[in-house]
């Protein structure tokens, strides 16, 4: 063939990309841009979730200075932790406060940049495939996974409006196709159903992640977590950071987001199935608080809280955490009261509970280590004997005395320890309710006892995001798992040697082939209960071999 005689030879279209700007602004434009094009990866996605959650270790097994600052003190000056060097790297990287370094928050940064970079292309490719994508109408069916031939005395009209009310019932996306002259493919009704819940559940749980993502920094700002033991009938506390016994606030979260309401236990209720012989001997039955609460620009109300229900106020959670005998000891001497108070002391694995006087009012100071036995009947001689019973039928409080230097503001002691480095004992004693005792000049009284209980007050405004992140999670995981892309097409010929509709059933799947034949078989048998349909032999219509991959054209 002569070279004239070829048609003339057409270039591709040339896609010209953007030029950079002259100068030193290029060597700027094309570092975003390159940048741009790291982030947009899912692969740098899951390298800076790993530098994320490396992070937060650091940060769970490192004190933190907003939180704990007398720890990290102690870690500096080497009085605990790993020493004074291995401090200073850590205070030099920041690890003391690692949710506040520039190195936390510039990771937490280019994550939410990268997910964004990663989720919205694909949200948009999604959704126009989802908007534009139609069935294919075939030509040849081919060889499909699944393949049905029926007869029916209904017409082919009739059988493929039948299909269609089938299938559109089924939530199938349908497409009708009449033939005619200049369209070789045969009248049909083609359907496609999992285009959009397959790949929607991956983005779906994606975006789970995002939304978790925040969550959890919402938590780092904005949370607030306090504890606080109220003993009953005790003017109780005001909502205040100074009044919790360990406080620990988000780093957005002031002394003016608290809501300032007064609590206070009127009465807890406490009780154990008593009977030795009764199933579940010993197991407690009832943990109740009946509290007062007292808005700041209110008036009081009061409420309950129970051991699996917390009380609510405003997006505070109240719950309570411990609970505890509170022996009221007053201490005297030379006929000078130096302690009067109520103990909160702690359970112990023995079944008793201890705690400790500290009175450093006395000269010198007076301590006492103090354990407190609720049920501890009389013997047969007469001497108290412990049981380990949780019941106050019969309380009995042993002390061991000392006198000295309490050393309260050297060392750091929890209201039940008490340091007796600097102290020397003076002797033990053991009193009943409504007894005295005098040890060494010091007079001890046990007059009253009550119960206390421990509080925990946190604010979690980060709650309703994970609850939201989680609900995605599972929603996309279940997308992912369990839907399925799949075709069907019912196509309808008239059968030349008799009055008759031949009609053929074919399908593919994507995923899942063996839900995909299950659900197949289900709609062919309801396809031919509804056109009065009879199986039959697959006849030799104008089709290619079964060997043959079916050729699809979209119209």
């Amino acid at each position: 063939m002569p070279e004239s005689a070829l048609p003339p030879q057409q270039n591709p279209p040339v896609r010209r990309r953007r030029a950079a700007p002259p100068g030193p602004v290029a060597f700027v434009w094309e570092s975003v841009l390159m940048g741009w094009r790291w982030l947009a990866r899912m692969r740098t996605a899951l390298y800076l979730l790993l530098a994320l959650a490396i992070l937060s270790i650091i940060a769970t097994a490192v004190p933190q200075e907003p939180n704990v600052p007398s720890t990290v003190t102690a870690w500096r000056e080497g009085e605990a932790g790993p020493g004074v060097g291995v401090s200073r790297v850590l205070d030099a990287v920041g690890a003391y406060d690692v949710y506040g370094s520039a190195i936390f928050l510039a990771v937490l940064l280019a994550l939410y940049i990268s997910l964004t970079a990663c989720l919205i292309p694909r949200i948009k490719a999604w959704v126009r495939l989802v908007r534009r994508s139609q069935p294919p109408i075939v030509r040849h069916l081919g060889a499909q996974d699944e393949r049905t031939d029926f007869v029916t005395d209904r017409s082919p009209t009739e059988v493929r409006a039948a299909a269609a009310e089938l299938l559109g019932r089924r939530r199938w996306r349908v497409r009708p196709h009449d033939a005619h002259p200049e369209d070789p493919r045969p009248d049909q009704v083609a359907a496609e159903k999992g285009l959009w819940a397959r790949e929607g559940g991956s983005l779906v749980f994606h975006l789970s992640f995002y939304v978790l993502l925040a969550a959890i920094v919402l938590g780092q700002l904005l949370t607030f977590e306090g504890q606080r033991g109220v003993v009953e009938g005790d003017p109780g506390f005001r909502d205040t950071a100074v009044s919790y016994w360990s406080y620990s606030p988000g780093r957005w979260f002031g002394e003016g987001d608290h809501q300032g309401w007064r609590f206070e236990l009127e009465r807890f209720h406490v009780d154990w199935v008593r009977d030795p012989l009764a199933p579940g001997a010993g197991q407690p039955t009832v943990f109740r608080s009946d509290v007062r609460i007292t808005p700041a620009d209110d008036e009081p109300f009061d409420a309950v809280i129970y051991s699996n229900r917390p009380l609510n106020l405003d997006g505070t959670r109240i719950t309570q955490l411990d609970w505890g005998y509170a022996p009221r000891v007053v201490v005297e001497v030379d006929g000078e009261v130096v302690h009067d108070t109520f103990l909160t002391p702690v359970i112990t694995d023995g079944g008793f509970f201890r705690g400790a006087v500290k009175a450093p009012a006395a000269d010198p100071d007076v301590g006492l280590d103090v354990f407190l036995y609720p049920f501890a009947p009389d013997g047969e001689d007469g001497r108290p004997v412990p049981t380990g019973a949780p019941w106050a039928d019969a309380p009995l409080l042993v002390f061991q005395q000392y006198r000295g230097d309490l050393r309260l503001g050297a060392t750091q002691q929890t209201i039940n320890e008490l340091d007796v480095e600097a102290l020397t004992s003076e002797g033990f004693g053991a009193l009943r309710l409504g007894q005295s005792l005098e040890v060494e000049g010091v007079t001890v009284s046990f007059p009253e006892l009550r119960r206390w209980v421990g509080y925990q007050v946190s604010s979690r405004p980060q709650l309703p995001f994970l609850v939201l992140g989680s609900g995605l999670l599972v929603v996309g995981l279940l997308g992912s798992l369990y839907a399925y892309r799949r075709r069907l097409w019912v196509v309808t010929m008239v059968d030349a040697a008799a009055p008759r509709t031949l009609v053929t059933v074919a399908g593919r799947s994507f995923q899942r082939p063996e839900a995909f034949e299950e659900e197949f078989a289900d709609l062919v048998a309801e396809l031919m209960a509804a056109t009065g349909g009879a199986p039959a032999d697959p006849h030799p219509g104008p089709e290619t071999p079964a060997a043959v991959t079916a050729v699809e054209t979209t119209r």
